[in-house]
């Protein structure tokens, strides 16, 4: 039983990090809309939020907040 413990964690953490990276592309996709810029980033995030649960989407944000202060130009506007 431990080992499944340990498993459905290295499964939770692989699924944070998937949305970490889809939240970060998501920054990109831009909808077409006028006067309001829509992007994918929201959607991401709400979707991670009802599959990971409050703890790991928590951490997911985080982590794409840390990888955005590290440098990594991720909080740009969107393609233009």
């Amino acid at each position: 039983m431990n080992t499944s413990k340990k498993e459905n964690k290295v499964l939770m953490m692989c699924l944070c990090s998937l949305f970490t990276a889809l939240i970060a592309v998501g920054a990109f996709l831009k909808i077409p809309i006028p006067f309001v810029p829509i992007t994918l980033q929201g959607l991401f995030t709400i979707l991670a939020a009802l599959l990971l649960g409050a703890k790991w989407v928590t951490l997911s944000v985080v982590l794409y907040v840390a990888i955005g202060l590290a440098g990594v130009p991720i909080f740009t506007q969107g393609v233009e």
